[in-house]
Formats: structure tokens, sequence, C-alpha cells
């Protein structure tokens, strides 16, 4: 056979074939990385939103808190049974704050408490969680701070408390990026204000 013949029974693959093809690998490649960069982005953007909500709904609550006090006059509380509107206001509050923001209330938790000097919980604070019984609502779980108890400024020496108000929530992954926090992701905000006289607020 000669070599004309040979050449002739060659086909000359084109040239743009090759770069096509890898392309297409280099393509099947990256996809799924930039998948799972935009995932998690999501992901983030949608918890770190949901703690805004949770420490806006704190801080509603705690001004709740501030502005009523005990529920008493002049530092006297002889009203027990509006003494113990004040609470159940504080969990409203907050209830409310975080159903406008779509957060699911199932893992909720709220502490109302005495703070210390560096703003954390005393051994005086009471805690709300969801039940479904009888009806989806706040329950109060633990009682150890009655609202006639806490100073409103008006006695004692003109001395007033702080007001607590504690969020916790268990995030759980929208998109499933978050796969390896079992059992959830803790978030926790807090929020402090002090009750004294005259706490009006709009």
């Amino acid at each position: 056979m000669s070599a004309r013949a040979t050449m002739r029974g060659i086909r000359p693959r084109p040239a743009g074939a090759g770069r096509r093809g890898q392309s297409l690998v280099e393509f099947a490649l990256i996809v799924p990385v930039l998948a799972v960069i935009l995932t998690s982005v999501m992901e983030f953007g949608l918890a770190f939103d949901t703690n805004l909500m949770l420490e806006a709904a704190a801080r509603q609550g705690s001004r709740v808190g501030a502005e009523m006090g005990n529920y008493g006059d002049k530092g006297v509380c002889p009203n027990t049974p509006a003494a113990t509107n004040v609470d159940p206001s504080i969990v409203t509050a907050v209830q409310a704050s975080l159903t406008n923001a779509g957060v699911k209330l199932t893992s909720v938790q709220i502490r109302i408490y005495l703070p210390d000097a560096n703003g954390s919980s005393t051994s005086s604070y009471n805690t709300w969680a969801w039940s479904t019984t009888p009806t989806p609502h706040f329950t109060e779980t633990y009682h150890n701070w009655d609202a006639c108890g806490r100073h409103d400024g008006t006695f004692g020496g003109g001395t007033f408390d702080s007001i607590g108000v504690q969020v916790t929530y268990t995030y759980t992954s929208v998109t499933g990026i978050l796969g390896f926090f079992t059992g959830g992701l803790p978030m926790t905000a807090t929020a402090i204000m002090p009750i004294g006289p005259p706490w009006t607020f709009q």
C-alpha cells in the first residue's frame, strides 16, 4: 500500500473537539462546588436572619417587662391578679414578634430573669416553653421570680431591678447543608432593660 493511500484513509479530528471535551469536564467538576457554595451562603444567611429575629423578640419582651415593672403602685404590689399578668404579657410580646418573623415556636424557650452585674441570670427566673396541649401555647415550666418582688425604683431607697429576657431556639437546616448539626443549631438572644419609673413606650 502506498503512502498516499495510507494518508487518504486517516480522517483528521476537528481542531476544537478536544477543547470542547475539556470544557465539559471542567464544567461538570465546577458545578457541584458552586452549588455547595451557593447553598451554604443561602443557609447561613437564613440562620443569621433567624438570629436577628430572636434578638428583636427578646428586646420587645424586655421592653414590655420594663414598662410593666411589678404592676403595683409605688413599690406596693397589692393587686396579685394584675401582677400575674406581667410575665404572660412579656411572653405574648415575644410570641407575636417571632410569629410575625415566621419562626417556628415549637423549639422556642423563653427565660424571664433578674440579671446580675454581668447580665447573667441569677437564681430568680421563670421559664416558658411551647406546649401543644390542650391547644398550642406557651406555658410556664419553672417559676422563681414573682412580679411583685421586682423593684421599680419607688421603694427600697430608690433601687430598681433590671429585667432580662432570653429567647433560645433550635434552628433546623432548610437546605440540609447543616446536616452535621444532627440536633439542630442552638441559638440564644438576650435583652436587658432597667425597671424604673416612669417607663412609657409608644
